[in-house]
């Protein structure tokens, strides 16, 4: 009994072992597709999965790549399996992020290192590690003695949110002028400068996506990525989450200043880690134009017809008095019709809402 008990116990253990690492997790059927995006097979299923181009700062993730695929979609997979505690962040994310971001474009901080904080602390202040990093940042002590903090039993201004965010973006923009690359600045912020430039010298490599790092190192920035993609575009990866997931990282909070997947991510920005976040917005220019041509009857080779002088958006009143009429009118719809739906049920919650009426 008690040899076949030990069996029973080994079989057991193998299989959680490779229930843990499955197979399916090197061998998943990669697509690239000529529009950037990547197809994949997930593991253990027949769901086919299509990937969106995904970027740190402006810097595009390398999804041909099926090394970084493969290790994008293992962490991707890993963190949406946590409801409570994807609930729990996009909270304090709701509450925090209105300080981080003001203090970030004030040092020139690309604002996807505010995702830097639920990796490092939860976007707790009370949080410590084993090393001795403490506070939002996590940073070390005599890091944060060097940028301006006190870090003493009585008085640890790592705690602090606003001051430590001074203090981070202080070593930030430190990082990048030894790297010169930001998801370089990520890497280094966890492992150190020292441990990264010492790579890079050993290899010949400047792309953090081909070094070869330490572990924890080498899938920390798509960590920060996964809370970027899952707290903004929880919906372009919907056959990646659980029903109930998905349903708590679209539902509307009190104070969110934007719902996800509203205006979707497509194509580059003119700055650099400036790409746009889903928030409620105007309509695209095309459709305005569009429609303010259709006003002052604009002719069918797009000139306009004779009673028009010009179909600009930039016209004058004396010059177009029809289209800046239109115009007026089409101040009035500019809203998508989901932001409508939004008004309506923060009036019936009694919601303070948190955006005002801006002009086309």
């Amino acid at each position: 009994m008690i040899k076949e008990a030990s069996v029973i116990l080994l079989l057991s253990a193998a299989k959680t072992i490779a229930l843990a690492t499955p197979k399916e997790i090197n061998s998943r059927e990669f697509t690239s597709h000529s529009n950037g995006t990547v197809s994949i097979r997930l593991p253990g299923t027949s769901t086919i999965q299509s990937l969106q181009p995904v970027q740190f700062c402006g810097e595009y993730v390398p999804l041909k790549q099926s090394t970084v695929t493969r290790r994008w979609v293992t962490v991707l997979l890993q963190q949406s399996k946590h409801r409570d505690y994807l609930l729990r962040l996009r909270k304090r994310a709701v509450k925090f992020f209105p300080v981080i971001e003001p203090i970030l474009a004030k040092y020139n901080i690309p604002r996807d290192f505010k995702y830097l904080p639920l990796v490092e602390s939860d976007l707790s202040g009370n949080s410590t590690s084993p090393k001795g990093a403490g506070g939002y940042w996590q940073l070390m002590p005599q890091t944060a003695r060097d940028y301006g903090l006190t870090v003493s039993a009585g008085n640890d201004e790592r705690r602090d949110l606003y001051k430590s965010t001074v203090a981070a973006c202080r070593y930030l923009n430190e990082l990048y002028d030894e790297l010169g690359s930001w998801t370089l600045v990520a890497a280094a912020y966890n492992s150190g400068a020292t441990h990264v430039q010492k790579r890079i010298n050993q290899q010949g490599i400047r792309s953090y996506y081909n070094l070869r790092l330490h572990r924890e190192t080498s899938k920390y920035l798509y960590r920060v990525l996964a809370y970027k993609e899952l707290l903004t575009r929880p919906r372009i990866y919907s056959d990646m989450l659980q029903p109930a997931v998905l349903a708590d990282l679209t539902r509307p909070l009190p104070g969110e200043r934007f719902q996800p997947d509203v205006m979707p991510f497509v194509g580059t920005t003119s700055e650099p880690g400036l790409e746009p976040e889903p928030t409620w917005g105007p309509r695209s220019r095309n459709f305005l134009e569009e429609t303010l041509a259709q006003i002052v009857g604009e002719s069918e080779d797009g000139n306009p017809s004779s009673d028009a002088a010009s179909t600009s958006m930039t016209a004058s009143p004396s010059q177009t008095p029809m289209a800046m009429a239109g115009l007026m009118g089409l101040q009035v719809l500019r809203f998508r019709r989901s932001r409508l739906y939004q008004v309506f049920l923060a009036a019936k919650r009694k919601i303070q809402p948190l955006f005002d009426w801006d002009w086309v």
